[in-house]
């Protein structure tokens, strides 16, 4: 690899459902793999975080949970605006970190 290269990777994440559990566990292995990958590649440049999104306004969850009221969920966007701006300050934060969308600041 070269030593040469910097960037960064933000691997997503959920929490734990009822009846989600392959998809669970298929993010969870993200938590893992974006903290293996980081111990692998130490010294690169490159960072990568793992980053829970939190329960959002999808059609997806809507599908999954009828009767979850949107205006308690979070925007799509929000959480997106959020893990750009992780990505634009990386190397302010350890690689192989996990984060939750709700606690990073937002973009300037």
């Amino acid at each position: 690899m070269n030593n040469e290269s910097t960037g960064s990777d933000a691997l997503i994440q959920a929490g734990a459902n009822p009846r989600w559990g392959a998809y669970g566990a298929s993010k969870a292995a993200l938590d893992h793999l974006s903290r293996t990958w980081a111990a692998e590649i130490e010294g690169t440049g490159v960072a990568f975080y793992a980053v829970d999104p939190g329960e959002m306004n999808t059609r997806m969850h809507a599908k999954a949970i009828p009767d979850a009221d949107p205006g308690t969920l979070a925007d799509p966007a929000d959480v997106a605006r959020r893990i750009v701006a992780l990505i634009a300050r990386a190397g302010e934060a350890p690689s192989g970190a996990r984060f939750e969308a709700a606690r990073l600041p937002e973009a300037p």
